[in-house]
């Protein structure tokens, strides 16, 4: 009995490799097509795609009209199904093949949104946020004059403030484990490239803060420096020959280094005392003023 199992088994393997003629290779394609539009007009946006996949195995015996119909409307299931991923891949080959057709422009929006819908949370990396700003930007570039085209100023806003939140998230885990000098710098960044996303009044208080209170990372660093410095010393004393020259170079840069900091700490308070008026002269007397200023004159200000 087991034989005979054996055989079917190898005879239903041997029927599904079988090399299917080109009259069923057609058939084929246009089944799964006809299937696909079908699925896509009854909202079956997954089986559409599914189906659309099929179809295009079989593109050689599809119209040249039902293939550029096929790869749009594969996008567009993907996109529709909330698979944006696939979407994404689809709609960049439509494009690439078909850059100048009416659709084109309806996909490219498509792909516009799918980057933005993929790209994830503020607190993980931004590439495909960004990416979708570039897409905005080509689109508008190339269709001007498209419907679609006053949609993308709000997938722009939406890209943007997504990026500012992903900096003000970044600014604010500086700020809290030390690093205040990388922490105004991002502060600084948000208030001249994305004010009109954040909270402009809280931004430029943590920004002059940071600026006030850049002892704590220039301490840091200064002591990472020193012990390298140390390190560096003994070194040289054991270095012999043509190896030397380079130690004392290194000791000449980490020497360096220090100063670098210092210079940057007073700088800080230089440009939070400048901020500091700035502050006051947009915002007024609020409690945040109050508490930068008693910061500020610990630190020498003189209002």
């Amino acid at each position: 009995m087991r034989i005979w199992i054996y055989f079917f088994a190898v005879f239903v393997l041997l029927s599904g490799c079988a090399k299917l003629s080109e009259e069923q290779r057609a058939k084929k394609a246009q089944e799964y097509f006809q299937s696909a539009l079908r699925n896509f007009k009854e909202g079956d946006y997954g089986d559409a795609a599914s189906d659309l996949e099929m179809a295009l195995k079989f593109m050689d015996h599809l119209t040249p009209k039902q293939i550029e119909r096929a790869k749009f409307l594969l996008g567009k299931s993907y996109y529709l199904d909330g698979d944006y991923v696939n979407a994404i891949v689809a709609l960049e080959d439509f494009i690439f093949y078909y850059p100048r057709l009416r659709t084109s422009e309806e996909a490219y929006y498509l792909l516009v949104d799918s980057y933005i819908k993929v790209s994830p949370d503020p607190h993980r990396d931004q590439t495909y946020t960004w990416k979708a700003i570039e897409k905005a930007r080509e689109f508008l570039s190339r269709y001007p004059g498209s419907e679609y085209a006053d949609r993308m100023p709000d997938l722009i806003d939406e890209a943007y403030r997504k990026i500012a939140k992903h900096d003000y998230y970044i600014a604010r885990f500086y700020e809290k484990y030390g690093y205040t000098y990388s922490a105004a710098v991002r502060y600084r960044e948000l208030l001249i490239n994305f004010a009109k996303y954040i909270p402009e009044e809280e931004v430029a208080y943590r920004y002059i803060r940071s600026l006030l209170l850049v002892d704590r990372q220039v301490e840091k660093e200064v002591s990472r420096i020193r012990s390298l410095i140390k390190e560096t010393h003994e070194k040289l004393e054991e270095t012999k020959g043509e190896d030397r020259k380079f130690v004392k170079k290194r000791l000449e840069f980490l020497k360096k280094e220090v100063k670098r900091w210092e210079e940057i700490r007073e700088k800080a308070y230089g440009e939070a005392f400048e901020a500091l008026k700035k502050f006051r002269e947009v915002y007024g007397v609020s409690s945040y003023f109050k508490e930068l200023e008693e910061l500020a004159r610990e630190k020498g200000w003189k209002s």
